[in-house]
């Protein structure tokens, strides 16, 4: 299965998964802070196009891997590439996208990260996403969670005091190196 493939069907069976999971919620949620199945669909949709627009540049696609998130609108790119030129290329494609908000180029000019790393990822993820489900009085699926080489990324609309909240409970588990927000705040 070629790189492209790959990366589509992955990102096809991430918009299932969310969509039965968190978008059926949106759909029965009165809460105006609760993104619509459009808006997600949107998001989906952007990630699709932010792929295809890497993968015409020859160079950025095969040197490099970096994965691409986006939360209402809003872009995350994290990964790996071998030049800072490459890494602001991959930045400069995607904010050219059409309804893309805002782009945080996240992605680290080193090595692509081993398997290892991605196993110890995904656990992160894991454990940063049940600590947010178990906090009290907490939406966590307002929140987006990543992690790339032990560092935790995470998306979302929620308030400040919901920001401070989710940063610290990620903080607060066991391996992560560093947390990087990039909420849209909102009262």
């Amino acid at each position: 299965m070629s790189k492209l493939n790959l990366k589509l069907a992955k990102l096809g069976l991430a918009t299932g998964i969310l969509l039965i999971t968190s978008g059926c919620a949106s759909l029965m949620s009165d809460n105006p802070r609760d993104r619509s199945i459009s808006t997600i669909i949107a998001d989906e949709e952007l990630e699709l196009a932010a792929v295809k627009s890497m993968f015409k540049s020859d160079d950025l696609w095969n040197k490099s891997d970096i994965d691409i998130v986006s939360f209402n609108r809003t872009i995350l790119l994290v990964g790996q590439t071998p030049t800072n030129t490459l890494k602001q290329k991959a930045g400069e494609l995607v904010q050219k996208l059409e309804d893309v908000k805002k782009v945080y180029n996240e992605i680290r000019v080193a090595a692509p990260a081993s398997s290892l790393t991605y196993v110890s990822d995904l656990s992160l993820t894991s454990k940063v996403k049940t600590s947010l489900f178990l906090e009290d009085d907490f939406n966590s699926s307002n929140i987006k969670v990543l992690t790339e080489d032990g560092e935790v990324f995470l998306m979302g609309l929620v308030t400040s005091q919901q920001a401070t909240r989710a940063i610290e409970v990620a903080r607060n588990i066991s391996g992560v190196k560093r947390v990087i927000q990039a909420f849209e705040i909102i009262e």
